[in-house]
């Protein structure tokens, strides 16, 4: 069974906090070439990771358990952690065999300590790696499925454990090898970010999409982070209000607010697109995949298809699939329900916070029109007692003046 894909997690940086717009005057502008300084060294360090990697997978070909006939398997195992010399370890094939390998659609089984797993596959009947369709890993509730040998898959996740259910999604490009890097989209239907990853084995570029949540201020994000997964670079974001800020982070610390160069939102763009086709590529081949398993499931979903090489009704689980997606479907509107009234609660309080701002801003602004108010009947109390003391000023004058004798002056020319 193919095992060179490795779980891989969500990779959430911590947000981009800046506190002021891009084209301020006391805001430095940056060159492309300095804002590319960074990538432009872990692309130098990638070279020569991928002239030293040494691949450490290795090919076995293992004799189906349950198989009285010469039916040799495809394991594939690494030398540091090779599960097939465990003394429990089993692998049973449900399908045909021909010229002593397996032979044509069927279900592998891999049982051991900390192994269970199976897969849906072709096989040629030859000493060849078989097209691999789906993978199961049932002690980590992982399914894979799409084109296995090309890379182009949709990774489901379930967490169910402790009553804290959750389920996401990782789908695009997993590199078998450190030639190429991975092109991931991480998404959930119980969260409204996505994330897009474009990694290499020593860093990756991180777009933030926070579209579709109503109480994050943010459209999207880029990042660089470290092989640490902390910010370690330059960092663009774009919000709703339609400005951006830039700054640029050494591991995860914002060391100075920056104006980058409106090239490197292009960049982005180029990056996110190329993301965004690798995830298409995915969903085919996963179409593709589940056509392949619907074919399969005709061919063992019968009553008179029984195994003994493990428990019938573990192997028949398969065709019992929609009952277990009805209870799945039931967990995740479940969980909506429980999200959707946290929602409400915190709409409900910034409802709240908000009318008491309002409130606050109304109470200030009835203090400074009363302050307003107050000045111009001051204004308007002392202009009254100017006019009044003008016009007793000139009453005083004339009174003055009609008591005064009069006097003729008489010039004689």
């Amino acid at each position: 069974m193919k095992t060179k894909f490795k779980q891989t997690g969500m990779l959430i940086s911590g947000t981009l906090l800046l506190s002021a717009c891009v084209g301020q005057p006391n805001i430095p502008k940056v060159t492309e070439k300095e804002v590319l300084k960074y990538e432009t060294q872990y692309l130098k360090e990638y070279e020569k990771i991928k002239q030293d990697y040494k691949d450490n997978t290795i090919i076995k070909w293992i004799q189906a358990s349950n198989k009285k006939e010469p039916c040799k398997m495809f394991v594939g195992t690494s030398i540091e952690n090779d599960r097939t010399k465990d003394s429990d370890y089993k692998v049973f094939w449900d399908g045909q065999c021909k010229n002593g390998y397996a032979y044509g659609l069927g279900r592998e089984f891999e049982r051991g300590t900390l192994t269970d797993m199976e897969a849906i596959a072709i096989y040629s009947g030859k000493k060849e790696e078989p097209q691999y369709y789906i993978q199961k890993y049932n002690l980590q509730n992982v399914r894979i499925e799409g084109d296995l040998t090309k890379g182009y898959i949709v990774r489901t996740i379930i967490d169910d454990k402790n009553m804290n259910f959750n389920i996401r999604y990782q789908y695009g490009y997993f590199s078998h090898d450190k030639s190429k890097p991975v092109l991931i989209t991480n998404s959930s239907p119980l969260n409204n970010n996505i994330s897009y990853i474009k990694g290499y084995p020593n860093f990756a570029y991180q777009i933030l999409d926070f579209q579709n949540n109503e109480f994050d201020n943010r459209l999207w994000e880029m990042d660089t982070l470290n092989s640490n997964h902390k910010i370690h670079g330059y960092s663009l974001a774009l919000f709703k209000q339609k400005y951006r800020k830039g700054g640029e982070f050494l591991n995860g610390t914002m060391i100075k607010e920056v104006d980058i160069p409106y090239n490197y939102y292009q960049k982005t763009m180029s990056i996110w697109n190329e993301i965004k086709q690798a995830g298409q590529k995915a969903i085919q081949a996963q179409n593709k995949a589940l056509l392949v398993k619907k074919q399969y499931k005709k061919k063992i979903c019968k009553d008179n298809v029984k195994v003994d090489f493990i428990d019938n009704d573990e192997y028949k689980a398969i065709c019992h699939e929609d009952e277990y997606y009805a209870k799945l479907k039931q967990k995740i509107v479940t969980k909506l329900a429980q999200i959707e009234k946290q929602k409400q609660a915190k709409r409900t309080q910034q409802q709240q916070e908000r009318l008491i701002q309002a409130r606050e801003l109304e109470a200030q602004a009835a203090q400074r029109r009363a302050a307003a108010a107050e000045t111009a009947n001051f204004n308007q109390s002392m202009q009254n007692f100017n006019q009044n003391m003008q016009m007793q000023q000139l009453n005083n004058n004339l009174m003055m003046n009609n008591l005064m004798p009069k006097r003729y002056d008489v010039y004689i020319h």
